[in-house]
């Protein structure tokens, strides 16, 4: 765990250097101006000539609760099937990453939309080889923890019609295994009953009913998302469980004059039959609850609420303030028990401004002494 000199240390750095860039904005700002066209020009081409495909590489760090600090490098490529003005975007992307923790990840995703967005192809695979910690199920889990080692793959693919304007409909698929799992000589979770604590494999279908008419993907200022998802797992070669999961995403846009905006967010899961303890609903990530452990809490049932005000500071930065709450449980009737808060603050850099596509730094906090840093691509939400 972080000490919280570090977490000061890092808030006075960023109010320092915010400090700083402000005044010599302030003090030159012709010189700053030139710059950051320089910079654009490199991505984005020239203005008679724009173009139309963008490739980036952006190194990645962090610091959070779960992987100590975090070096990596995400690599993305933007471009669109069709030139028309109404096909939207699509981004391929590879992150990976390195932990002080000893942690190994590779993410590759893809995210395309055809022409006339007529389909929406999303893609992930995930391999992990990390160590995290373990508290238990439930929203009163232990504060005391153990360590374990485990290895993972996981494939989720998803591919929508869309059957009226801004509303898609299609079939997805996800699999998952874990294994090599290694708890300590002493530690009792091998012996519990808690599905999958010893390694698993799962493999799913189900339907994705979503309706998106934000302006935007990647940064939106208006408009509305709303998901539906249902995964059936049964006993098979490639599944060890038979479960249900349903996930519900609400999300909602309200612009705050011509620069700034407020977003709303709700997420819920809710997980019925042989739930594999990774399958269950958690809280804390880079996206929502963030500050905490991903995984601190977890239970079949999850629902999460968050709150993020989104605001110009200068040229190409942009702040914000989030603020949300949260809760795991074995009942939907318990959710409103013990609801866990969470707030925090964020700096956002504009990498291509067609498109509004922007490097994110957050610094999250949960209940007590917990926190975590996050520097990622994209708006959580």
């Amino acid at each position: 765990m972080l000490k919280s000199r570090d977490y000061k240390n890092f808030l006075l750095l960023s109010f320092f250097v915010a400090f700083f860039g402000l005044n010599l904005y302030a003090q030159q700002k012709s010189k700053l101006e030139k710059l950051v066209d320089k910079v654009y020009k490199i991505v984005e081409g020239d203005s008679a000539k724009p173009k139309s495909k963008y490739f980036f590489v952006i190194p990645m760090w962090g610091v959070s609760p779960e992987t100590g600090i975090k070096l990596g490098v995400s690599a993305g490529y933007v471009f669109k099937l069709d030139e028309d003005s109404l096909t939207r975007p699509s981004l391929v992307k590879l992150n990976t990453s390195y932990t002080s923790k000893k942690q190994f990840n590779l993410r590759p995703f893809a995210d395309v939309y055809f022409k006339n967005n007529q389909y929406n192809l999303k893609a992930q695979y995930i391999f992990n080889d990390f160590n995290e910690r373990y508290w238990g199920i439930g929203s009163l889990a232990s504060d005391s923890s153990e360590n374990y080692d485990f290895n993972q793959h996981r494939i989720n693919v998803r591919l929508t019609k869309q059957i009226i304007r801004n509303l898609f409909l299609g079939p997805q698929i996800l699999y998952e295994k874990l294994y090599n799992i290694k708890f300590s000589e002493q530690s009792e979770a091998p012996e519990s009953k808690v599905y999958g604590i010893n390694g698993y494999e799962v493999f799913g279908a189900g339907l994705a009913l979503a309706f998106d008419n934000r302006n935007n993907v990647y940064s939106p200022s208006q408009g509305a998302y709303l998901e539906l998802s249902n995964f059936f797992f049964y006993h098979n070669r490639f599944s060890d469980f038979r479960f249900d999961a349903i996930s519900i995403d609400l999300r909602k846009y309200f612009p705050i004059g011509k620069e700034n905006v407020f977003a709303l967010q709700g997420v819920a899961a809710f997980n019925a039959g042989e739930v594999p303890y990774r399958q269950m609903g958690t809280i804390g990530s880079e996206n929502y609850m963030r500050g905490y452990y991903q995984g601190r809490f977890r239970d079949n049932h999850m629902l999460t609420l968050q709150s993020e005000f989104r605001f110009k500071i200068w040229g190409p930065l942009n702040g914000a303030a989030f603020v949300g709450a949260g809760n795991v449980a074995n009942e939907v009737k318990n959710l409103s028990q013990n609801v866990k808060p969470n707030y925090g603050i964020g700096i956002r850099g504009l990498i291509i401004r067609k498109e509004k596509m922007s490097a994110r730094l957050d610094l999250g906090f949960g209940e007590g002494k917990i926190r975590g840093f996050y520097f990622t691509m994209l708006e959580a939400f």
